[in-house]
């Protein structure tokens, strides 16, 4: 047991030389290295629509173009949505037509056979009348048939108003108020498709941007709800390092300086320039080395590569020398 806990310390002696060492050494040749790790832009998508998810196009690591269909959620219901409103506007527009025509020329010569009736009908109506009436005053007849000759009077004048008014409708066609109701109705109509049809647009999800999938957070059949990551993308070619610096050494680096970037993929190192400084201090994240061996603080920096190329992955380990 001794032993080991010999070993484990002779071993951490060992670590903590070589970096003082190579502290040491770097200071001697005023040369300083920095360490971070690949990071790349990348874009969360999620649908706009809560739905199921009813088609998934892409996996985890496949390359994407701008447009590329993702995903898709279930239309069914805004389909049939949208074949009831097509069927409606259909029907309104037939409407429409028989509007702006006006009436049929049988049924307005049938209108005017009715009026002619009806008019005919009263005035042998109010011939009998004016007979009881004068019956009536001198008392050469009941009252009876005189009130029966009266309410037929009145009921033919009615029907004679009827008549004459369903005439005057289908002679002068319909009201222009009638025609501009059912115009309204149509393009209210209309509207509602072009919105279904749009909202059926936002229920398949396409790539914004170049790049590669990173993650898939849904599979068929699961629920997405509004806001609800799907996919994250990381931006191709589109590069950039993250990296720490100790505290003593932030008067060695300002915005603007041209380094370069060392990976164990090949020999030659990637170009950059440091474009973020942060002025806020935070402890050392556990999976970045630091000239200084786990400073308590240090600051973050960002560096852009020039030019990445598929080679460089997200996360990778990298160390950064200023040119």
């Amino acid at each position: 047991m001794k032993k080991a806990v010999t070993i484990l310390l002779i071993i951490g002696f060992i670590i903590i030389g070589y970096f003082f060492f190579q502290k040491q050494n770097l200071l001697k040749n005023n040369e300083l290295v920095f360490y971070g790790n690949i990071d790349s832009q990348t874009s969360t998508l999620s649908f706009r629509f809560l739905g199921e998810i009813s088609e998934i196009y892409k996996d985890e690591g496949n390359l994407v173009k701008t447009g590329d269909k993702l995903a898709e959620l279930d239309k069914s219901y805004l389909l049939n949505k949208l074949d009831e409103l097509k069927s409606q506007i259909s029907l309104n527009e037939i409407k429409l037509s028989k509007l702006e025509k006006g009436f049929r020329e049988e049924d307005i010569a049938k209108a005017k056979a009715n009026l002619d009736i009806s008019k005919a009908s009263l005035n042998e109506a109010r011939i009998s009348f004016n007979r009881q009436a004068k019956l009536i005053k001198l008392k050469a007849t009941s009252q009876d048939a005189y009130t029966k000759a009266k309410s037929n009077l009145e009921s033919l004048e009615a029907n004679f108003d009827l008549a004459k008014a369903e005439y005057e409708k289908l002679k002068n066609g319909y009201e222009k108020e009638d025609i501009a109701s059912q115009i309204e109705l149509i393009n209210s109509l209309k509207i509602n498709a072009e919105k279904i049809k749009l909202d059926m647009q936002n229920y398949s999800l396409t790539s914004p941007i170049d790049g590669v999938i990173q993650t898939k957070f849904k599979e068929i059949g699961e629920i997405s709800n509004p806001g609800e990551p799907v996919f994250e993308i990381s931006k191709k070619d589109n590069f950039f390092v993250r990296a720490y610096i100790d505290e003593p050494y932030m008067g060695k680096i300002k915005i603007g300086d041209e380094v370069l970037v060392y990976s164990d993929i090949k020999d030659e190192p990637y170009k950059g320039h440091i474009s973020f400084i942060s002025n806020v201090a935070e402890f050392t994240p556990k999976n970045v080395q630091t000239i200084k061996l786990r400073a308590d603080l240090v600051y973050r920096f960002k560096v852009d590569i020039d030019q990445g190329d598929d080679k460089l992955k997200q996360g990778m380990p990298v160390h950064i020398k200023l040119k």
